[in-house]
């Protein structure tokens, strides 16, 4: 009975579900209980999301070690709706993935004006491979910057966050 009063009384939108996280249990029910409010994608996009608020708060160099870095996801994220968690957590995402690529362009750019010497193979070799692996790498990060993207406009949020690189 309280379940479907509390069920009843949340928002029908599930993005506007507010996260509860004041400590690791608090934030491992919450999730259970998450997990049947939002779809199979929503979820994948919030796990993301949250992944990525764990390594921005691993990055600053303030905390080490698994328990303090959930500490200071869990400040990030509590309170905050799944959608603020997702703008949040998948604007990181994006940003890195974004640095990738323009890195990528850039270093393919500046390796396409390198010349070997007549008749050094290997060096022609090296370069060819180091272009293709390059390459690659620039689709699989364009990939990924798209992929973002889509997952940010499936929950209504800007697919270019303000400070972001075009």
């Amino acid at each position: 009975m309280v379940l479907l009063v509390l069920v009843g009384c949340g928002p029908s939108d599930p993005l506007e579900t507010q996260v509860r996280a004041e400590d690791y249990m608090d934030f491992s029910m919450w999730r259970s209980h998450a997990s049947g409010r939002l779809s199979p994608e929503q979820l994948d996009d919030f796990d993301q999301a949250v992944q990525a608020i764990r390594i921005r708060v691993m990055s600053v160099g303030q905390t080490s070690g698994s328990e303090w870095i959930d500490l200071g996801m869990f400040k990030i994220v509590n309170g905050k709706t799944v959608r603020e968690v997702l703008r949040t957590g998948l604007g990181w995402k994006l940003e890195l993935a974004e640095a990738e690529r323009v890195a990528l362009e850039d270093s393919l750019r500046k390796n396409a004006l390198m010349r070997t010497r007549p008749g050094d193979s290997d060096s022609a070799g090296y370069l060819r491979d180091l272009r293709n692996r390059q390459t690659g790498r620039l689709q699989a990060a364009t990939l990924e910057v798209a992929r973002i993207r889509a997952r940010l406009a499936a929950s209504g949020l800007p697919t270019n966050p303000p400070g972001l690189l075009p």
